[in-house]
């Protein structure tokens, strides 16, 4: 139900939010890092006006920040184009993903289980929140990189070509590895924590793991194979409505699509988050997808769920239980909160993992030259927003009725992509500044030449 307080809520979010936001884009850093921090303004951090709901409260903003993350699946399931992404980068972005993914969500997963038995939680707990921060973590934000490139009159080097490719091979990495977890999470739930015992729980993961891979492969190509096709042919008959009719008559059968398959695939247990991922690559192929559906569904996203989730994420941070939390203490009677430096080192592994990942995987990929590596390295060191999509799943996934990510998790997430949205752009930067450099010029086509386009070049 409407409140009044609820609307000043959201009056609040997008005024404050639209406006930091454009001040981030300004020093050149992504809008999110504004909209989070319109959160921490307003929430219980600074200013206090907006407080977050009572655990197990009905809490209407919560719904509309839910929502916010099914639209950035959805969007991100629009920009899956691996047919023409992959032609010329495909071998490289999956090395780049694989390696650096596998760094970040090794090491991410051992120092948050081993914070977590520090702080005297069960092991198997510990371990599923490493899991799932890792997996968060694992996520690469593209916009600084991409921001800068587009800045200098960058759009056809190698460089960029590799980033718009790492940007695919990550979403799918990402939504696999967090539909494999729930699926873990569902087996530990439903296990008696007194009779478990260690062979059997970890065949009983194994089955059910691979139950779920027959399972999304299945839903996968029944969903893109036959949903396609359905597709194509329903919005073939709204564009005979005409006009801006056809338009709305568009949107809302993408809109149907969109909580049909999230519908579906949680009905199935794969979650309403890997449905809105699937109903956007449903869509993604779409010839009205660029024209009609992409703009008007960001219009939608970006312009209200998407920042009212952000600005959530923001308001259920608490930065004071990160230092008054339990504490390690070193020589010298010195107290180093444990949060803290859970902190510090997700940060070092986030930035450092994906840097070395990168530069490992052109180097077995091979065709690249110069900087090229070091430049994508930098590009790809900062935390992305799916961190905080994906630490917002968590903190909705109870296990013995505790949520498996906590504020203070949440908060750590947060202070990881907004530090790294921070020095990425220095050593950006720095890369592309260590020596002379010319953008490559736009390749020559028969536009260029005075003849007719053979097409549109599609953008981001």
């Amino acid at each position: 139900m409407l409140s009044t307080s609820l609307l000043l809520s959201v009056l609040l979010i997008l005024v404050v939010g639209k406006a930091l936001g454009i001040v981030a884009e300004k020093v050149g850093m992504p809008s999110l890092v504004g909209e989070l921090l319109t959160g921490i303004i307003l929430g219980p951090v600074a200013l206090g006006i907006i407080q977050p709901a009572a655990a197990g409260a009905e809490d209407p903003l919560r719904f509309l920040a839910d929502l916010g993350i099914i639209f950035m699946m959805f969007l991100m399931g629009l920009s899956i184009d691996i047919e023409s992404v992959f032609k010329t980068n495909a071998r490289s972005a999956t090395s780049i993903t694989l390696i650096g993914a596998a760094l970040v969500f090794t090491f991410s997963t051992a120092i948050m289980a081993a914070v977590g038995m520090a702080l005297g939680q069960d092991i198997y707990f510990s371990v599923l929140q490493g899991l799932i921060i890792g997996i968060g973590l694992t996520s690469t934000s593209t916009v600084i990189g991409f921001r800068y490139l587009t800045d200098i009159g960058d759009r056809f080097s190698n460089v960029f070509k590799t980033l718009v490719a790492v940007e695919v091979t990550d979403g799918i990495f990402s939504i696999m590895a967090l539909a494999v977890l729930l699926s873990i999470v569902g087996v530990i739930s439903t296990a008696s924590g007194s009779a478990i015992d260690t062979n059997g729980f970890m065949s009983e993961i194994g089955w059910s793991t691979f139950k779920l891979f027959l399972l999304m492969l299945g839903f996968i190509i029944f969903v893109i194979k036959f949903g396609g096709v359905v597709t194509d042919t329903l919005l073939g008959v709204s564009r005979k409505s005409g006009g801006e009719q056809s338009s709305q008559a568009i949107i809302t059968l993408s809109l149907i699509v969109l909580f049909g398959v999230a519908t579906m695939s949680d009905w199935l247990g794969l979650t309403y988050v890997i449905g809105a991922f699937l109903a956007g690559a449903i869509l993604a192929g779409s010839p009205y997808t660029s024209t009609v559906i992409e703009p008007r569904i960001k219009a939608i996203g970006y312009g209200l769920f998407i920042p009212i989730f952000f600005a959530y994420t923001g308001i259920s941070m608490d930065f004071g239980a990160l230092l008054q939390g339990p504490a390690l203490i070193v020589p010298g009677g010195i107290h180093l909160p444990l949060y803290l430096l859970l902190f510090a080192g997700l940060l070092v592994i986030v930035m450092g993992g994906k840097y070395i990942g990168t530069i490992a995987g052109c180097a077995l990929s091979g065709g690249y030259k110069d900087n090229e590596p070091r430049r994508i390295g930098f590009s790809l060191m900062c935390a992305g927003e799916d961190a905080l999509v994906i630490g917002g799943i968590g903190t909705s996934v109870l296990l013995n009725g505790s949520p498996l990510v906590t504020s203070e998790l949440l908060s750590i997430i947060g202070l990881v992509v907004l530090v790294s949205s921070l020095i990425a752009p220095i050593l950006i930067q720095r890369s592309f500044r260590d020596q002379d450099y010319s953008p490559p010029i736009a390749p020559r086509t028969k536009q260029s030449l005075g003849g007719k386009p053979k097409g549109r070049v599609k953008g981001l």
